[in-house]
C-alpha cells in the first residue's frame, strides 16, 4: 500500500511537473516561435500563397494572447490583409461556466484590400472563403447542431478598442480612426467612435457620382438606464463631375444632388431596443450644405419602431425663419422581400413658413420674400406620389387667404411630375395683392389696373408639369368676374390663354371712365424669352408687354355709343401696341385703330375711326365718308372673302384652344382620380401597417412582460 501510494503520489508529481514544464516551456519565446513556424507553414500549404507572422505570444499565466506583424497575400501576390497588431486578455476561470469572456482586446492597424473586377471574375478574397469553407455533410451537420444545443459557448467582453483600420474593396474605401467600447458592472455599453469615413460612387440615371462620407465623433453613454448617443461633424460630399444645374441659369435654385457639401450634428436619446423594435428620441439635429443652402436649425422627434413601420410623435422642423409641427406620423417601411412599399400618413401640419428660407436652395425668385405665411394641411402617400388635404395658407393680417387641396404625382420620373392642386377659394384683400407680388424682383406691368380690382377671389385650379404650368378658374373682382384659363410654356417661353366675361365693368378697372361694362372673350399670348425680347428692347425699347390679344365684344358701351359683335385685334411690340376695333354691321363697319405706349395712361390712348362699306347691291348708292377711297365690286368681294377667311381662322384657333383646354381638364381629372387612389390605398395600407405593428407590438410587450416575470421568479 505504501509502495502504491509513493508511486501514485510520484506519478501526479510527474505530471504536475510536466504541465508546469510544458506551461513554462509554452511561454518561451523560442516554443512559440517554432508553433509559429509549424502553422504559418500549414497556412501557406492551405492557402496556397503567401503568408507572414511577425510574432506570437500567449501567456497562460497572464492569461492573455498577442499576434503581430501578419501578412497575408492573395493568389495574384498583392498584399489582402495587414495586421499590425493583435491583443486579448482572457478570463480563462469562465470556461468552467461554458463562457468565454474577453476581458480587454485591441486592434490597431488592420488593413484589407479586397477586389472583384467584375461580375464574372472572381474576388481576390474567394480563395480565402474556399480554403475554409466547411464540406456539407448532413448527418454531421445534425451532430454538430445537437452538441452546439447541449455545449453552447457563449462570448462576452469587457473592453474592446480598435485604431487605425482600413478597407478598401475596388474603388470604394472605409477607415476608422479608433473605436472603444466597454460595458460597466450593470451591463450598460458606452464607447466612442472617432473619424469614420467612407467614399464611394454612386451609379445614377445621369451618370456616377464621387461620394464621401465623414463622422468626427460618435459618443455612447448611459444616463438613468438609458443610452444618450451624440454624434458630430457628420459631413456629406458629392461631386458628379459636371457643372452645378445652375451654372448660367440665376433663376435657377442651387439644390443639386450631384453637388453637395452637407455638414451635420445630433443627439438621440435610445429608450428601449429590442430584437426588432427601438424607442427613441431625436432630441437635436442640425444641417447646413454650404454649396445649396440647406440650413436646417432644430429637428426633434419621438420614434417608435419595428421593421414592419414607425410611429413618429411631437415632430418639429426649424428652419432660420420657418417651423413646422406634427404630432403624430405613422411611416411604413419599405421591403423588398415581403412585396411592402413606403407609405406614409400624417395628423394636422402647423407651422409658419417663410419662403425666403428656401429661396437659394429651390427659387431665388423668393429671396426678397419676408412676409410669413401660416400654413395647416394633412399628407398621406407613397413613393409614387402624395395627397395634400384640408390646406389652409393665410398672412398674419389674414387679408390673404387660400383653402385648397391637391396631390403630387410621378415623382420617380420628372418628365412625369405633376402637382395638382384646387383651389377651393382664395381671397385678396385690399392691398395684399400688391404687397404679395411686391416681394418678387419682376417688372410689374398694369399694377394700376389690378389696384382697380378691389378685393380679389379665386375658385380654379393649378398645375405644374414638366416646363409647364398653367392655371384656370373663376376670378371674382369688384368690376366683375373672369373666367379664365392660360398656360406658361418653359419650352416655347410663351404665356399663353383665354379669358371671358359676361358683364365686366372695363372702364373702372382700366381707369376709362367712358368705357361701361363689356361682354367678351379673348384669346391672348405674350413672350416671355429673354433673349428674344431683348433683341426687340434694344430695337425699339419701351416697357410693354410683347404679344397679341384677339377679343371678341359681344356687347360694350362706350361713352354714348353701344356696340355688340366687335372684334379686337391688339399687337405690342413692347413700345407701342397698336390695336384695331372692327364693329359689324349689315352695310356698314364701323373701323377704329388705336395705339398707347404706357398702360397706365390708357386715356391718353391715340385713336383714329375709320368706315368700311360692304354689301353693296346693282346701282344702290348710298352716301359715305367723302373722303373715303371708291373702292370696285370687285375690291369689296375680295375684301369680303378676305374678311371671312380671317374670321374662320380666328374661330378654328378658338376651338382649337378650347379643345386644349378641355383635353387638359380631362387629364387633370383623370390623374386626380388616379392620384386620389393612390392615396386611398396607400391610407389602407398605412393603416393596415399600423394595426399589424400595434398587435406586434402588444404581443412584444406581453412576452417582455412574460420573459421579466420570470427573471424576477
Amino acid at each position: 500500500m505504501k509502495r502504491l501510494l509513493k508511486w501514485l503520489a510520484g506519478t501526479l508529481l510527474g505530471i504536475v511537473l510536466l504541465l508546469v514544464v510544458a506551461v513554462l516551456l509554452l511561454n518561451t519565446s523560442m516554443v512559440q516561435g517554432r508553433l509559429v513556424e509549424e502553422a504559418v507553414g500549414a497556412l501557406k500549404e492551405k492557402l496556397q500563397t503567401e503568408v507572414k507572422v511577425g510574432r506570437f505570444q500567449v501567456r497562460l499565466i497572464g492569461q492573455d494572447i498577442r499576434l503581430e506583424d501578419v501578412e497575408i497575400e492573395d493568389l495574384q501576390h498583392r498584399k489582402m490583409f495587414i495586421l499590425k497588431e493583435l491583443g486579448v486578455e482572457l478570463d480563462l476561470r469562465r470556461l468552467l461556466d461554458r463562457e468565454i469572456r474577453i476581458t480587454d482586446a485591441k486592434v490597431k492597424g488592420l488593413e484589407a484590400h479586397l477586389y472583384k473586377d467584375s461580375t464574372d471574375t472572381v474576388a481576390n478574397y474567394q480563395f480565402f472563403i474556399d480554403a475554409f469553407k466547411k464540406k456539407h455533410n448532413k448527418k454531421a451537420q445534425e451532430v454538430k447542431k445537437d452538441t452546439v444545443k447541449k455545449h453552447k459557448i457563449n462570448i462576452d467582453f469587457d473592453k474592446v478598442k480598435l485604431e487605425d483600420i482600413k478597407v478598401t474593396y475596388n474603388k470604394e474605401s472605409a477607415s476608422l480612426g479608433g473605436l472603444f467600447i466597454r460595458k460597466d458592472k450593470n451591463e450598460m455599453l458606452s464607447g466612442e467612435v472617432h473619424d469614420l469615413a467612407s467614399s464611394w460612387v454612386q451609379k445614377t440615371k445621369k451618370g456616377l457620382v464621387d461620394t464621401r462620407l465623414h463622422i468626427g465623433t460618435i459618443r455612447l453613454s448611459n444616463q438613468d438606464g438609458q443610452h444618450l448617443l451624440n454624434i458630430g461633424g457628420i459631413r456629406y460630399i458629392t461631386d458628379n463631375g459636371k457643372p452645378r444645374k445652375n451654372a448660367g441659369k440665376p433663376k435657377r435654385g442651387f439644390f443639386d444632388v450631384g453637388h453637395l457639401d452637407l455638414l451635420a450634428e445630433m443627439d438621440v436619446n435610445v429608450l428601449y431596443t429590442g430584437k426588432d423594435s427601438l424607442v427613441a428620441e431625436i432630441t437635436r439635429f442640425q444641417a447646413q450644405d454650404s454649396i445649396s443652402g440647406i440650413d436646417v436649425r432644430e429637428i426633434k422627434a419621438h420614434i417608435e419602431a419595428n421593421k414592419q413601420v414607425a410611429h413618429i410623435k411631437q415632430f418639429s422642423v426649424s428652419l432660420p425663419n420657418t417651423t413646422l409641427k406634427i404630432d403624430e406620423a405613422t411611416l411604413q417601411l419599405p421591403s423588398k422581400k415581403q412585396g411592402r412599399k413606403l407609405a406614409y400618413k400624417t395628423s394636422l401640419i402647423t407651422g409658419s413658413v417663410l419662403l425666403k428660407d428656401i429661396s437659394r436652395v429651390f427659387a431665388p425668385v423668393l429671396k426678397n420674400f419676408t412676409e410669413p405665411l401660416y400654413l395647416q394641411t394633412t399628407l398621406t402617400g407613397n413613393d409614387e406620389g402624395m395627397q395634400f388635404s384640408n390646406v389652409k395658407v393665410q398672412t398674419k393680417q389674414k387679408d390673404l387667404t387660400i383653402n385648397a387641396k391637391g396631390y403630387i404625382s410621378g415623382l420617380k420620373d420628372k418628365y412625369k411630375l405633376r402637382v395638382h392642386f384646387d383651389v377651393n377659394r382664395m381671397t385678396a384683400q385690399g392691398g395684399s395683392k400688391e404687397r404679395i407680388i411686391s416681394h418678387f424682383p419682376v417688372k410689374k406691368f398694369m399694377m394700376k389696373q389690378l389696384h382697380n380690382l378691389g378685393t380679389i377671389g379665386y375658385i380654379g385650379t393649378f398645375d405644374v408639369l414638366w416646363k409647364r404650368e398653367q392655371f384656370a378658374g373663376l376670378l371674382i373682382t369688384k368690376p366683375g368676374n373672369i373666367n379664365f384659363s392660360f398656360a406658361l410654356n418653359e419650352n416655347t417661353k410663351y404665356v399663353e390663354g383665354t379669358v371671358r366675361a359676361d358683364s365686366f365693368e372695363l372702364g373702372q378697372a382700366m381707369d376709362m371712365p367712358d368705357m361701361k361694362k363689356v361682354a367678351c372673350q379673348a384669346s391672348f399670348k405674350f413672350d416671355i424669352s429673354k433673349p428674344r425680347t431683348a433683341i426687340m428692347r434694344r430695337k425699339v425699347g419701351g416697357k410693354l408687354p410683347m404679344g397679341e390679344v384677339y377679343a371678341e365684344v359681344n356687347d360694350a358701351k362706350y361713352k354714348l355709343i353701344h356696340v355688340r359683335n366687335t372684334v379686337v385685334t391688339i399687337k405690342s411690340n413692347g413700345a407701342v401696341a397698336e390695336g384695331d376695333v372692327n364693329i359689324r354691321g349689315k352695310r356698314l363697319d364701323v373701323l377704329c385703330s388705336f395705339s398707347f405706349t404706357n398702360t397706365n395712361e390708357m386715356q391718353k390712348m391715340k385713336i383714329k375711326p375709320k368706315l368700311k362699306f360692304h354689301g353693296l347691291l346693282g346701282g344702290s348708292k348710298k352716301k359715305s365718308d367723302p373722303e373715303a377711297p371708291k373702292v370696285s365690286d370687285a375690291e369689296l368681294k375680295a375684301a369680303r372673302i378676305a374678311q371671312r377667311a380671317e374670321e374662320r381662322v380666328a374661330r378654328n384657333a378658338e376651338r382649337e384652344v378650347l379643345k386644349a383646354q378641355r383635353e387638359e381638364e380631362r387629364a387633370a381629372r383623370k390623374a386626380e382620380k388616379e392620384a386620389a387612389k393612390a392615396a386611398r390605398q396607400a391610407e389602407r395600407d398605412a393603416r393596415d401597417a399600423a394595426r399589424r405593428a400595434e398587435k406586434e407590438a402588444r404581443k412584444a410587450a406581453k412576452e417582455a412582460a412574460k420573459a421579466a416575470q420570470q427573471q424576477d421568479e
